[in-house]
């Protein structure tokens, strides 16, 4: 039996240009995607959402006041990155205050976890980052040794919002609401 090569996106194809490409993974309703878009018209951002109801208001926004470097997929980003998304593509990530799925039963869906971590991993390109947020300390702790597994460089920080990114609505909800807000950065090494 002969099995074909996985489909793979190409982000040439996708945007017709060969810009530096980031992905946030749970887009929500876009405030970032949409922010990081129009303050970067240099780099092409690619929103995966599995909801259908927040990729069409993504959708429809930019339809407003055009942006040609927006792209959203409403899929699973595990699967989407897992088996479309090419190696060493990838400039950067944005997992920005994703679900904790507290029940212990439902812990296989967090999205950060090792399995994925291969992938975030070996779609980055030499020096891409993955920048991880969240409001809630014992996943951020959770999410750090999930994410150990992978020789990243990490730097991590408790405040402020790192510069030159957007803020997120789950970001100025929380900082409105006096919460703790905890980030990092996982770095790929730029060799080896």
């Amino acid at each position: 039996m002969i099995f074909a090569a996985r489909p793979e996106l190409e982000w040439s194809d996708l945007f017709a240009n060969d810009r530096p490409v980031e992905i946030e993974i749970g887009s929500g309703k876009g405030a970032f995607l949409i922010a990081q878009a129009r303050a970067h018209p240099e780099r092409n951002f690619v929103g995966i959402e599995n909801q259908r109801r927040w990729v069409r208001w993504i959708e429809e926004r930019p339809a407003r006041a055009p942006l040609a470097n927006v792209r959203v997929v409403c899929a699973d980003a595990s699967l989407v990155i897992g088996q479309f998304v090419r190696d060493s593509s990838v400039a950067a990530y944005h997992a920005l205050f994703p679900d904790p799925w507290w029940k212990r039963r439902h812990h296989k869906r967090r999205l950060l976890r090792s399995d994925f971590a291969v992938h975030l991993f070996r779609t980055l390109e030499a020096g891409g980052v993955l920048h991880v947020a969240t409001d809630v300390g014992e996943r951020f702790s959770e999410m750090q040794c999930e994410l150990a597994g992978q020789p990243f460089v990490v730097a991590t920080c408790v405040a402020p919002t790192p510069a030159g990114r957007a803020l997120s609505k789950f970001e100025r909800k929380y900082r409105a609401a006096g919460r703790r807000l905890y980030y990092a950065t996982f770095t790929k090494p730029l060799s080896g």
